[in-house]
């Protein structure tokens, strides 16, 4: 036995020294050779983090590009998930780890501890086995110089102080949530046109749990870039990618005739280069917004324009396990008409989903718009004459549409100016608008405006918005002072001409978030003593009255000077028109040497948490300790017979300081006696 272990472990050595020398001459050879720009598309099954965006951010050799990737985790696939529902302090940028962007093809160590229990988590744990295996097998064949981490590819981005220090922080990212993020990066002049595998490091926190790791945590994955060669595009700066289906090819438009049924395909092509998988089909129960409806006769005032069959199926989806390249597609339908279908072409939504490997963990998604003709004579009308009253379903107008829209500032505060921003697009394919006047209509409290413009005009006119374009319009406007904070409606009404349709009208509401200024002030204070000796308290007392229309949260009150202790009361939450009790013992540390002022700094958050402060002053004079022979004056009982200032022969001024330092003195000890007191009854209770 001892003897095969020897020659186990001789083997082993021996095998082990062949292959250093062999990785030590691929290396040599790397250095004395040119580059290969070898490509490769990395399977990212068992990435955790790191996912490819779709679709696959693609450049041109030599030149820049932006890439972008999906960050996010859903707590099943991927090697590394956290036994957490979110993970904190996540920050993305390109690995720096010279092992995974260098060409000589060495990884770190696959090894590492199952974190699943086989008996609990049997799929989980399986999954994790076999990705285990699988980076143990590349790590292992890297480390002999036999292949890159990527199956063979080298790093195909220039490496610059540029490049490796941009960081994206997405702060908590949830389980099941899924950001992008966009670096931007320069290719390499010295490669070949295909896909390569990019590293990226995630940096994150996960919380502590009873199942698993936690602390601070980094994890590097690849993902995919496609680098095209400068002759492939037209036009360098644009590298959009197509959709993968081309739909509708060298088909008639389907169509068919109330009562019977409507039967036809769907041709979907695959126009990629590469196999599909899990190809799924979903028709829509809704029209495409930006196609318009086209009658084909006049409609009665009861046809329907909206989704023209009946909805027999939960779902009409259609499912296809691989498409290779170039192969087509053909979902077939049989469907009902309904019986108030108007007569027209609609455009029928398809959604299209699929994988670009058999195992991914992501799907891409694309809509596609088919037009389907029906005829539906019951609900056709006959052709107006003059004396028909005008049905606005006969004729068809562009369909203006809010873009986006922003506030100049971003914050809206009731009684201050703000400038509202409005891009208006004419959502239309082939339709254009003219003569567009837009009037904006504020919501209504108790019989008022809540939004007012600056110079009283509320109307803008935009000249005309071809099909697809859209222009910015503005207003200034103000929020009434006095409104509760929330947000408010602003409609914008929009009348403008078609070709087909004159003074069309629409319109579209826009929420604005408006907030009120916390305003508080301080009344009734109450300070006693008002002269205390050092070490000694002086009790102050006031109201903090809540002025505006917002809450303060977490109120808080802090003393401080130089002759006191520094010291805080917490007086808590705030409604507004409300008061809250401030009741605070201040403690002498030193004579004062100014004017007695005491800062009195007012703390409070908003909704949002954000911390604001108020100052306000109070006076406090604090004295040298009276020697204890003075303190005889006035002993604490109530019946003095005789005093033994009587033996002392001071001027008057001085005597009446002494009685004063006693009197404060005794009121202090009197105020505590009964401070103790009271929290004695309170906690006998």
């Amino acid at each position: 036995m001892k003897k095969a272990v020897l020659l186990k472990n001789l083997l082993i050595k021996k095998f082990l020294s062949i292959s250093i020398c062999f990785f030590m001459v691929l290396a040599a050879l790397s250095v004395t050779s040119p580059i290969s720009a070898r490509a490769s598309y990395v399977d990212t099954n068992l990435n955790t983090f790191i996912h490819d965006a779709d679709p696959t951010p693609e450049g041109v050799i030599g030149q820049d590009m932006q890439l972008t990737v999906r960050i996010g985790y859903n707590g099943k696939n991927g090697l590394y998930n956290p036994k957490s529902d979110h993970i904190n302090n996540v920050r993305v940028r390109l690995s720096q780890d010279q092992n995974l962007i260098n060409t000589n093809g060495i990884v770190p160590s696959a090894n590492r501890t199952n974190p699943y229990d086989p008996d609990d988590e049997a799929e989980e744990s399986e999954a994790y086995n076999e990705g285990y295996q699988a980076g143990a097998a590349r790590a292992y064949n890297a480390s002999l110089g036999l292949t890159y981490p990527v199956d063979g590819g080298v790093y195909p981005l220039e490496i610059n102080s540029s490049t490796m220090t941009q960081e994206k922080n997405l702060g908590t990212l949830k389980k099941g949530e899924y950001v992008e993020v966009t670096f931007n990066v320069h290719l390499r002049s010295d490669i070949k046109a295909g896909y390569y595998g990019v590293p990226v490091s995630i940096f994150y926190d996960v919380p502590e749990n009873p199942s698993g790791d936690h602390g601070s945590l980094n994890r590097a994955e690849f993902i995919n870039i496609c680098v095209l060669e400068q002759g492939e595009i037209t036009d360098p700066a644009s590298t959009e990618k197509e959709s993968a289906f081309v739909v509708g090819e060298n088909q008639v438009t389907p169509a068919a005739s109330y009562p019977s049924q409507m039967a036809y395909t769907v041709n979907f092509r695959n126009q990629t280069n590469r196999t599909l998988y899990d190809v799924k089909v979903h028709m829509e129960n809704a029209l495409d917004p930006t196609k318009e409806f086209q009658n084909t006769a006049y409609s009665k005032a009861s046809a329907s324009k909206q989704f023209p069959f009946e909805i027999s199926q939960s779902n009409y989806d259609q499912t296809f396990e691989a498409v290779t390249p170039e192969e087509i597609i053909s979902p077939a339908y049989v469907l009902n008409i309904k019986r108030n279908a108007a007569s027209g072409y609609y455009p029928i939504i398809y959604t299209v989903t699929y994988k670009r490997t058999p195992d991914a963990t992501l799907q891409s998604k694309e809509t596609h718009t088919f037009f389907v003709n029906i005829n539906n004579p019951s609900m056709n009308d006959t052709e107006p004459d003059s004396t028909r009253e005008f049905n606005a379903n006969d004729r068809t107008k562009a369909r203006l549409v809010v873009g986006s829209y922003h506030t100049e500032p971003e914050a809206v505060y009731a009684g201050q100016p703000f400038k509202l921003f409005v891009e208006i697009e004419n959502a239309s394919t082939n339709i254009n608008a003219s003569n567009i006047l837009l009037t904006v209509e504020s919501e209504k409290v108790d019989n008022s405006n809540v939004f007012s413009t600056e110079n009283g005009s509320n109307s803008t006119v935009i000249n005309a918005l071809n099909a697809g374009e859209a222009k910015e319009v503005s207003w200034t406007m103000i929020a009434g002072a006095g409104v509760n904070p929330r947000a408010y409606a602003i409609t914008i009404n929009e009348k403008f001409d078609s070709p087909e349709f004159k003074n069309a009208e629409e319109k579209v509401t826009l929420d604005i978030e408006v907030k009120q200024i916390p305003r508080l002030s301080c009344t009734g204070y109450d300070i006693m003593p008002q002269s205390v000796t050092v070490g000694n308290e002086s009790n102050v007392m006031f109201n903090i009255n809540n002025t505006g229309k917002v809450i303060l949260y977490n109120v808080t009150v802090a003393f401080d000077a130089d002759s006191i202790q520094s010291t805080s009361a917490y007086v808590g939450n705030i409604k507004p028109g409300e008061s809250g009790t401030v009741d605070a013992m201040i403690t002498g540390t030193s004579p004062t040497m100014d004017d007695g002022t005491i800062r009195v700094t007012i703390s409070y958050e908003d909704i949002n948490g954000e911390t604001s402060t108020q100052e306000e002053t109070i006076n406090l004079y604090v004295t040298e300790d009276i020697p204890e022979e003075f303190e005889r004056v006035y002993p604490e009982e109530d019946n003095v017979k005789a005093s033994p200032l009587d033996s002392f022969k001071l001027p008057g001024a001085i005597l009446a300081g002494v009685l004063g330092a006693a009197a404060t003195i005794l009121f202090i000890r009197k105020k505590k006696k009964e401070k103790e007191q009271k929290q004695d009854t309170d906690e006998t209770i």
